[in-house]
């Protein structure tokens, strides 16, 4: 990106925003805090007000504003890309808000730029896994979310747990939205574990506001929550597989769900080191892939894969 490409990308990044740290301008823009400052210096010498407040960072003062934004055809084709993306969660109000958007700026195109985009709208196309499931969530849920987030609100909701085949009410205070994977979580302190939980948002089945607004400054904080997380990854467990080659492409993406973080070729095989926070659910994603598997190490799951495998033996052979 050339300064005058950057310098404009300021000016609208900031104008968006009530207040921005020089170092979040040079992590965006991957330059220096120096050549932040001078370039806000550059902005400033040319009529642009941008005030600033000592330990919050800059802003531009109310009240000024660029001419109307044109998206050029990559930015849009960016965009259309993103709505393919959106389909998963077709049926949301949070869908339908993207594609409203959307819209307004396939109106502001120049001729040239919606052709293109025409063109390349019937050309893209989101296939789903064979065995992803359509994920049911609630068509608000995200708008209320948001909300509550925004004006700092308690949130009563009723949660559903697979796992237990239960329904839970909880008292919880939001702190953020996750995309992890195909699904979205809630990231919140819940007041009946006094713990920070993630709560996948297509289980929730009911949710209102509650008349508590939480503290300024808050107890608990989404830097706390993303803290704890950090440290519950650290008590991760390595493990060393070899996977036959002839299994590898039924795999596909299987392995990123589990750990995956190496491989490499050994002796006609691949080799792949996992970290994982259960050696139970591993060992039994491992039986799945039978005799093309063979693990290095730790031993306490060569010994557990052993035990499951005899009592699958059993089994059948009952």
């Amino acid at each position: 990106m050339n300064r005058i490409d950057r310098l404009t990308a300021m000016i609208i990044y900031l104008q968006g925003r009530p207040r921005v740290t020089v170092g979040e301008m040079a992590e965006r823009y991957d330059i220096s805090k120096r050549t932040v400052y001078r370039d806000l210096r550059a902005l400033q010498e040319a009529g642009v007000p941008i005030g600033s407040e000592q330990g919050v960072g800059y802003f531009i003062v109310r009240g000024y504003h660029l001419p109307p934004v044109m998206f050029d055809k990559e930015e849009a084709a960016a965009l259309l890309a993103g709505e393919r993306l959106m389909q998963k969660w077709s049926e949301t109000k949070l869908s339908e808000s993207y594609l409203s958007a959307l819209d307004k700026i396939r109106a502001v195109l120049r001729s040239r730029e919606k052709e293109y985009l025409d063109i390349l709208d019937r050309h893209i196309k989101a296939f789903p896994y064979p065995d992803e499931k359509h994920i049911e969530t609630d068509r608000r849920v995200f708008v209320f979310l948001q909300d509550a987030i925004v004006n700092r609100v308690v949130v009563a909701m009723e949660y559903y747990s697979p796992y237990k085949d239960q329904h839970t009410q909880r008292d919880v205070e939001p702190l953020g939205l996750l995309l992890r994977g195909s699904h979205w979580y809630l990231a919140g302190w819940c007041r009946l574990r006094t713990d920070y939980r993630m709560f996948r948002v297509d289980r929730i089945r009911g949710y209102k506001k509650t008349t508590e607004r939480l503290s300024d400054p808050p107890e608990h904080t989404l830097k706390a929550f993303s803290e704890q997380s950090l440290r519950d990854e650290q008590d991760l467990h390595e493990v060393v597989v070899r996977f036959a080659e002839k299994i590898i492409r039924y795999m596909g993406d299987q392995k990123y769900y589990h750990g995956w973080i190496a491989e490499e070729e050994v002796d006609g095989a691949i080799e792949m080191t996992f970290l994982t926070a259960s050696m139970e659910y591993f060992a039994r994603w491992l039986l799945t892939w039978g005799d093309g598997v063979t693990i290095k190490t730790p031993e306490r799951l060569k010994t557990r894969m052993g035990e499951l495998s005899e009592e699958l033996y059993h089994h059948y052979k009952e």
